[in-house]
């Protein structure tokens, strides 16, 4: 099985390309991204975008049978706000048309908890607009997860994001496990969870919320 991923050098997509590598039912990975990953494995085939809004410029080469977004970014790192729906809704319904060209037999995506078109809130509203036009596609299987708040160990700072862990994890461990989960999501389970709807999931939609990851 050949699997297609984008987002690969972000927390979740970090977890989720090493797992891919290492799961016996894969035997390629074609991971999408603007910088290597400098991981040395005969199955990972990597290409390199500098502008992921390119994505139709090499669509045949990133031919798969399951695909795995995990990209996103926040408004900070893009440098705006229409940089930032660039990359979560742009980037992502180019890349969900590629699988859907290519007949994949699933999608993952991870989306947010709060994601709504018609939120007052721009990530949230973007995160929403993204998910009502990557089902517009009518793709084979789509999964949908939601997770609440990521934490892992990632490569940049992020400073709100950074003061809610350290907010929300020590709060999380009070609560029964149902309720912690809609608090924080481990990005390394979340790559779990994904891969394993990935490989098994029927036809149609499926959407996972964080208390269920």
């Amino acid at each position: 099985m050949i699997a297609t991923l984008i987002g690969s050098t972000g927390l979740t997509g970090s977890f989720l390309v090493r797992q891919l590598l290492a799961d016996s039912a894969i035997t390629r990975v074609i991971s999408v991204s603007r910088k290597s990953l400098n991981i040395s494995n005969a199955k990972l085939t990597e290409v390199l975008l500098s502008d992921l809004i390119e994505l139709p410029s090499i669509e045949s080469k990133i031919r798969g049978e399951i695909y795995f977004s995990c990209l996103g970014t926040t408004i900070k790192t893009a440098g705006s706000k229409e940089s930032f729906a660039k990359v979560d809704h742009a980037a992502i319904v180019a890349f969900a048309t590629i699988a859907k060209a290519h007949d994949a037999k699933s999608f993952t995506l991870v989306s947010a908890m709060g994601a709504n078109a018609s939120s007052m809130f721009f990530y949230n509203q973007v995160k929403g607009r993204t998910e009502i036009d990557v089902r517009a596609l009518g793709l084979r299987s789509l999964i949908i997860f939601k997770p609440a708040l990521l934490v892992g160990p990632r490569h940049e700072f992020r400073f709100a994001e950074r003061i809610a862990v350290g907010i929300l994890v020590p709060l999380s461990q009070l609560l029964p496990t149902r309720a912690r989960k809609s608090l924080i999501t481990e990005a390394k389970t979340l790559a779990m969870r994904m891969l394993t709807k990935g490989k098994t999931a029927p036809g149609g939609v499926h959407v996972v919320q964080a208390k269920d990851i």
